[in-house]
């Protein structure tokens, strides 16, 4: 179904204005998910504007997560998602983690994020989702000398733990940072006795998540986040040093 024919547009801004008019189509239900929005040439004549216009518009509803761009085939309404809204984080991350300030900006972030979801999910873990933190850490400490599988597991049990809050947008900002996590995890393994450490870390917490004690899993999060901070701090200034 096409939306209503014969708008008019400021010329000056062709394509926000197209996003406007599509993105209130999709809000009030002529197009739902599923759906096909019109054809490029459909739209042209629609809007009264060239192709250009109208796949800028179509690209930015696309970043937004409203609808999905594929060659060759209309563009189709599609489930809300919050993970292309948020791809931008993720290049930030690699751009402020390149000087110590930024790390520092980073961590902190991280800390309170991470804190705060681990003293909600001690209120709120099933005991599914208790034996899946207990398989992981099992896991972990099965292969302390692979440090690739022991990062990538070490990522999972922090993921594991925001997914308890059942928040689909906590879950795509913990998403879009998770190569940042995995990679400064890989760095910080790299010293001696992290990989203990860490297990010593999240045997901690995951205690305090099963007693459903929330202060304390908020603290031994906090704490764990602080630690590998302060060892990836001295790790960026060792790279520093080498570089000059």
């Amino acid at each position: 179904m096409a939306g209503t024919s014969g708008r008019e547009i400021k010329r000056h801004r062709l394509h926000q204005d197209i996003v406007k008019y599509l993105l209130g189509d999709i809000r009030n239900g002529v197009y739902k998910v599923g759906d096909f929005l019109p054809s490029e040439r459909d739209l042209m004549a629609e809007f009264q504007v060239g192709r250009p216009s109208i796949r800028e518009s179509l690209m930015q509803l696309s970043q937004m997560g409203l609808i999905e761009l594929r060659p060759g085939v209309r563009a189709k309404v599609r489930e809300p998602s919050v993970v292309p809204a948020l791809d931008g984080l993720e290049r930030m991350a690699e751009l402020q983690l390149r000087d110590p300030k930024g790390s520092s900006n980073f961590l902190e972030a991280r800390m309170l994020f991470e804190a705060a979801a681990a003293r909600r999910a001690a209120l709120l873990l099933s005991e599914a989702q208790l034996k899946d933190l207990e398989r992981i850490l099992e896991e972990k400490e099965r292969c302390t000398d692979q440090t690739e599988k022991f990062a990538e597991l070490d990522v999972l049990f922090h993921k594991r733990i925001v997914e308890v809050l059942g928040n689909s947008l906590l879950n795509g900002i913990y998403d879009a940072m998770g190569r940042w996590f995995l990679d400064q995890r890989l760095q910080t393994l790299k010293v001696a006795g992290q990989p203990q450490m860490a297990l010593e870390a999240h045997s901690m917490i995951l205690d305090a998540l099963r007693r459903h004690d929330a202060d304390a899993a908020e603290k031994a999060m906090e704490s764990h986040i602080r630690q590998i901070g302060g060892i990836y701090a001295k790790t960026l200034a060792v790279i520093e040093e080498a570089g000059k």
